[in-house]
């Protein structure tokens, strides 16, 4: 589950999961569904990526997480979809199979420009119902 919160000049994003894998898989959605004006792509043809990030703190590994999508979507130009994280995926360990939408089968009017991922304000952390992340994009 993810949603936007109130910000006061970016967006803000609060995702939750039940584990750590499903936290990253909600991210790629989240980060989707926001660019894409909530919809995903009909019909676009797909591309795979691979994606691993390794951080000393779940806080690090989640910023790294959303910036891995930003670079697909700024420097490949494929719109991260979806994502299939590892099971035993841990914030020092994630390696994930992420599917893509090429720029080019995509409504350019529909599209919303994500400028950066901020480190300040991110968190994630594991808590009694789960895990829980929020993240601030530079749009």
């Amino acid at each position: 589950m993810w949603r936007l919160e109130d910000h006061t000049a970016d967006v803000r994003f609060l995702v939750e999961a039940a584990d750590w894998p499903e936290l990253l898989e909600e991210a790629a959605a989240a980060f989707s569904g926001y660019v894409a004006g909530g919809a995903a792509p009909r019909g676009a043809l797909r591309r795979i990526r691979k994606l691993a990030v390794s951080a000393r703190t779940p806080a690090e590994a989640w910023v790294q997480w959303w910036r891995e999508l930003l670079r697909l979507w700024t420097v490949e130009g494929l719109l991260p979809l979806s994502a299939g994280v590892r099971e035993d995926a841990t914030p020092a360990d994630t390696h994930a199979v992420v599917r893509c939408a090429p720029a080019q089968e995509l409504d350019p009017a529909a599209l919303t420009d994500v400028k950066a991922v901020t480190r300040h304000g991110a968190e994630a952390e594991a808590g009694a119902g789960g895990w829980r992340g929020r993240i601030v994009l530079d749009v």
